[in-house]
């Protein structure tokens, strides 16, 4: 009995090793971790050195004139975990304004617009295996071989405008919960300080989902 409690135990041991180096994927910029933080740190995780668009994306203009492209994120933070997302295909052709990114939390849905015509060229699928909101905030999702960007660029944010932008959009934000929602069910969902917290939209039904999409990702 001896011998099979201590053959059990080592199997039990290497199981859990196994699944935890498996989480470890090579290409994750963090690991999942529980969000608790009220959603105006999330602000402080936008990607060094990158371009924000008002598509609530962001891009790197690579060596070779390709963009890497990834989601904002604010608009991670203010989904919160997500179930799922859903990319165009490799090699698509998409027109700026297309829906880029769909990502789905229950039933309820959200389409992110490209900020740039272009060809697809690559997909990073490995971020997908494990689409927690911090991992995806922090990598890319697409290439994308662009058309027209230096027309595009003037209209994107970095540095110090970025912060600017951010900030201003998270004011906007916090004003569309404020006037959309009735203060009773608002103050159950605001943070200390009457900050809004991280996945604050997955408490709503796809109606308020709607008016954000409308309102604010336009």
């Amino acid at each position: 009995m001896v011998v099979v409690f201590v053959i059990l135990t080592i199997a039990l041991f290497v199981t859990v090793d196994y699944f935890i180096q498996k989480r470890k994927n090579i290409g994750f910029a963090s690991v999942a971790k529980p969000v608790s933080r009220p959603l105006s740190q999330v602000l402080q995780m936008i990607p060094n050195g990158a371009f924000l668009q008002p598509s609530f994306t962001w891009s790197r203009i690579q060596d070779n004139g390709n963009l890497s492209i990834g989601l904002n994120p604010m608009l991670l933070g203010i989904v919160g975990e997500l179930d799922d997302i859903t990319l165009v295909s490799h090699h698509q052709r998409v027109k700026k304004g297309d829906p880029l990114f769909q990502i789905r939390k229950g039933e309820k849905k959200l389409a992110i617009k490209s900020p740039v015509d272009g060809i697809v060229m690559n997909l990073n699928s490995q971020v997908l295996q494990n689409p927690n909101w911090e991992t995806v905030s922090q990598n890319w999702l697409y290439t994308i071989k662009p058309e027209n960007v230096a027309q595009e660029i003037p209209l994107w944010y970095i540095a110090e405008n970025a912060k600017n932008w951010v900030n201003e959009k998270y004011k906007q934000v916090k004003e569309f919960f404020m006037q959309s929602i009735p203060q009773t069910q608002l103050g159950v969902t605001m943070a200390d300080g009457g900050d809004l917290p991280t996945g604050i939209l997955s408490h709503f039904d796809q109606g308020v989902w709607d008016k954000f999409q409308n309102q604010v990702l336009q």
